[in-house]
């Protein structure tokens, strides 16, 4: 299969971008122009690869081997730990009519107090049954098990904004995950943190469950990113991680020679949510401090590759495509029709 990437060359230097969500899934959405983009894309050679979630492109890059899940949770770790961890989020849980639904921790704004708090009480509750629960971020939440349970579950990114039933635990052992969540919920329906808040944090997901896996090298000189996954791949395999950057700018001038990967995900949360006037104002933002400068970039010799993972995209382009002044720009949507 071939690679997903982004890849931009100047000099010595090769960078390599992600973006999921790029392409808005419903095609009659009318998007105004977006002159850069859409230039880089009608006049670079677009091909369709295979539709990755982020966790397991990420995890391919760096020949992560599949357990049940992709290993995010150890992957989310700050520091290795033995054992089987999964990501425990938290969330809010939400009756929508006859469905029950959630908002991920990006609608909650948890404090660190907060989640200290709640993370005691579910020590406190599950310590007796070797469970332990650990918080990396506010809204980063793992929880160790004792043994491997026999189940598969589904990403956080994948249930927001939809009916939970269909994505809940499966396997032998998902009964057990089940039963833990609605401990969760009795024991956070009521809590003192919850008392003064609009929208409680009263459950948790389950979810990218694993052991802590075997990490190859990667070509990589340096990842740019916000993700925990690609914070863990870049501890483990020795490569400097770094937030990203406002802008292409000030990215691409803080690289030196050989290959970097930045991971742009500020699409991915109005994309699942369904928000199509949010996910333009970020698209429009991408365009101002990405795209723009990235146009110019390949004009003085940048080789750029583009890869929306979720829509399975992926653009190539240089400055002799840039030539091709014949081809007349298209709305960003029409490549999905």
């Amino acid at each position: 299969m071939k690679r997903p990437q982004i890849s931009i060359t100047l000099g010595g230097m090769k960078c390599h971008l992600l973006i999921p969500n790029l392409f808005w899934p419903d095609p009659s959405f009318n998007i105004e122009a977006l002159p850069h983009l859409e230039t880089l894309l009608v006049r670079g050679q677009l091909a369709r690869n295979s539709r990755l979630g982020l966790d397991e492109w990420l995890c391919r890059a760096f020949q992560v081997e599949a357990q049940q899940n992709w290993p995010v949770a150890p992957l989310s770790l700050k520091n290795d730990a033995p054992g089987y961890w999964l990501r425990a989020d938290p969330v809010h849980l939400q009756l929508r009519r006859d469905r029950l639904g959630l908002l991920g921790a990006d609608s909650l704004s948890i404090s660190e107090n907060e989640a200290d708090e709640l993370i005691d009480t579910l020590n406190r509750h599950f310590a007796p049954d070797g469970l332990l629960f650990v918080r990396e971020l506010p809204d980063i939440w793992l929880l160790r098990l004792p043994g491997t349970p026999d189940v598969s579950t589904r990403p956080l990114l994948d249930v927001l904004g939809r009916d939970i039933d269909p994505f809940m635990p499966e396997g032998a052992d998902a009964m057990r995950l089940k039963q833990i969540m609605n401990e969760i919920q009795m024991l956070l329906h009521e809590h003192p943190v919850n008392e003064n808040r609009e929208l409680p944090i009263n459950s948790v997901w389950l979810w990218g469950g694993g052991t802590f896996p075997k990490v190859t090298a990667s070509r990589f000189e340096s990842i740019s990113s916000d993700n925990p996954v690609a914070r863990g791949l870049a501890r483990k395999s020795g490569i400097p991680f770094m937030p990203v950057s406002e802008n292409a700018e000030s990215w691409l001038a803080a690289l030196g020679e050989g290959e970097h990967l930045v991971i742009l995900e500020s699409l991915a949360l109005p994309s699942r949510y369904g928000d199509e006037n949010e996910w333009d104002s970020r698209l429009r933002s991408l365009e101002v401090n990405w795209f723009k400068p990235l146009h110019l970039a390949v004009q003085n010799g940048v080789e750029l590759a583009l890869f929306d993972n979720e829509a399975g995209m992926c653009l190539d382009a240089g400055k002799r495509d840039l030539w091709k002044f014949w081809k007349r720009n298209r709305p960003l949507l029409d490549y999905l029709k």
